[in-house]
């Protein structure tokens, strides 16, 4: 039982490692820890206020947006709650990594991926102290800080895991990614729950550990293919 489970471990790996193209990882680490460092100085400036783009977009979304727009954004928002979409992919990729009975450190990189944006944007958000938009603008209240986005993160964090597993089929997870951060994103947006330098943060945040975890994926993989 178990040999048959190995053979299946590494089926699947060698299978959806087939055709991938991989990136230098000396070119994409430097990118994601820019990516953060960026991330770091919006949030500093972030601490003063809304900037002027936030209030703009802000007051653009309170004139445009219905009671039917606003009913569904907040039924996808409780559904796209940080922690259950952390609790899903956490105990998705523990049962995949059980399934496959594949052991490898690597396999790991994707849940370390989603552990780290957990934990960057929950200290984050005290450290930064970023208000939310006032009543006049936002239709619900929340206490926490308003940066980054903690929904926005764990969507995209999320999305960044599937990409590390995905193989040949990481450009088709990259595109529903982008599609689902930026939905979300607006659906935030609409609610009147962040400013839209928020969003930008969180992008800045989640790609920089996406391309610094995709660079530490790619060291495991050559490290381990060398052990073979």
């Amino acid at each position: 039982m178990r040999k048959n489970w190995d053979q299946r471990a590494r089926y699947l790996r060698a299978h959806l490692g087939e055709g991938t193209t991989r990136f230098s990882r000396h070119l994409l680490f430097p990118i994601g820890i820019t990516s953060l460092v960026l991330y770091f100085e919006l949030g500093i400036i972030a601490k003063s206020g809304p900037l002027p783009i936030d209030t703009r977009v802000a007051l653009w979304f309170k004139a445009h947006r219905t009671p039917t727009e606003l009913h569904w954004a907040q039924i996808i928002s409780a559904l796209t709650t940080p922690i259950i979409i952390f609790s899903v992919m956490v105990l998705l990729l523990l049962f995949l990594n059980y399934w496959t009975r594949s052991w490898y450190l690597r396999d790991y990189v994707p849940l370390a991926l989603m552990v780290t944006a957990a934990v960057i944007s929950t200290i984050s958000k005290p450290f930064f102290g970023r208000i939310r938009p006032e009543p006049g603008l936002s239709t619900l209240y929340d206490f926490e800080p308003s940066y980054p986005s903690s929904h926005a993160i764990m969507i995209a964090a999320a999305g960044s895991a599937f990409i590390l597993m995905a193989g040949r089929h990481q450009y088709i997870s990259l595109n529903l990614m982008g599609f689902a951060t930026i939905f979300v994103a607006i659906v935030r947006l609409t609610l009147g729950l962040h400013w839209f330098t928020d969003l930008i943060g969180s992008a800045l945040l989640t790609f920089g550990l996406l391309v610094i975890f995709y660079s530490i994926d790619d060291w495991l993989s050559e490290r381990e293919s060398s052990n073979l």
